[in-house]
């Protein structure tokens, strides 16, 4: 197939898209850039990159129908992901989250090209027991919120002819080439390494589903590649978490571990655990576990394979801002000035 991903260059389509290459599938794919596209430039099959800014198909329709050409798939990615990276233009987040995914979504339809789409569990918000995907959505957040607003959209959309698949993913973890220090297991695991402590805000009793990032590449693979699901949606995690357990998970694989509980001025309301009955229904199961997890991501720090990892680059919300600083046009500089030299790191090191 020819598989457009959008987002691609981001944690999770850095670990998506040589999953498809493998596999003999063509890859097109559509990304501004804020985290830069240098570390994708070496895959073999060489891939389409069209570094653009996904809004476009808001202001020119036609623009879909461009990067749909040729294509049997759709993976969407693209989004202004978590929270705090949210929060800080929601006018930015509806226009990427909510607006865009529909624009595509629909020229999909129209063509009758398969469309996935990347949601979140983060649609419960808070609420008590196991939850499956007929659960109530409690979105607590501006990201939470385009989401639910997103598959709304897809809903009214979805008909006999044209189903599209959304995948509400828990929270990631794990190493990609495009790397992030602001999710829960890959900070501890940075912190961990560099401090031998951990920060836990509150009394981490809230209950969370994870899914290492690879895992969650193979199963948008497994649904691209499906002919027909038997849902529009599916939980996608491997376990669900409290806070306070994965702390344990990372005081068993570092002895001498430091857990400092700091109490918390803003309490994190976020407190779920979901069902992945559907998933296994379908036949798709998860493999990776939380403690070899964060081990490849420790190892990947110490040996060097990270480089200066707490830089704010790998955090979505400070990078953002600091972007947003610069401008949109100088934004771009800053990112190629950096991709060159990572090129010439690699070169040296080679």
């Amino acid at each position: 197939m020819k598989i457009l991903v959008t987002g691609g260059g981001g944690y999770l389509g850095s670990v998506l898209i040589p999953k498809l290459l493998v596999r003999g599938h063509q890859v097109r794919m559509l990304d501004i850039g804020y985290f830069g596209l240098g570390h994708l430039q070496a895959l073999r099959p060489s891939i389409e990159i069209i570094r653009e800014d996904i809004r476009t198909v808001n202001s020119r329709p036609e623009y879909c129908n461009e990067l749909l050409d040729g294509c049997d798939c759709v993976i969407h990615l693209a989004a202004i992901s978590n929270d705090p990276s949210a929060e800080l233009e929601p006018e930015l987040t509806q226009e990427v989250n909510y607006l865009a995914t529909v624009a595509i979504a629909e020229a999909a339809k129209a063509r009758r090209v398969k469309f996935l789409f990347s949601s979140s569990c983060s649609v419960y918000g808070e609420a008590q027991g196991l939850l499956d995907e007929t659960g109530p959505k409690n979105p607590l957040t501006v990201y939470a919120v385009s989401k639910v607003q997103s598959e709304e959209a897809l809903e009214q959309l979805a008909d006999e002819n044209w189903r599209p698949v959304i995948l509400r993913n828990g929270t990631l973890f794990g190493y990609s080439t495009r790397m992030r220090f602001d999710l829960v297991i890959n900070i501890f695991s940075l912190y961990a390494v560099l401090y031998n402590e951990i920060k836990i805000f509150g009394e981490g009793l809230q209950w969370r589903p994870f899914l290492h990032v690879s895992d969650c590449a193979r199963a948008f693979i497994f649904f691209a590649e499906k002919e027909r699901s038997k849902y529009l949606h599916y939980n996608v995690s491997h376990c669900n978490y409290r806070v306070v357990d994965v702390a344990r998970v990372f005081e068993e694989l570092k002895p001498g571990l430091k857990a400092n509980y700091i109490p918390a001025a803003n309490a994190d309301n976020r407190d779920y655990s979901v069902s992945t009955a559907r998933l296994a229904e379908e036949g798709f199961h998860t493999i990776a576990e939380i403690g070899p997890g964060a081990q490849e991501i420790m190892d990947a720090i110490v040996n060097g394979t990270i480089r200066d990892p707490e830089s704010v680059f790998y955090r979505n919300a400070k990078w953002l801002k600091e972007l947003t600083h610069l401008g949109t046009a100088d934004h771009r500089q800053v990112i190629s000035l950096m991709e060159q030299l990572n090129s010439l790191r690699r070169f040296a090191n080679a």
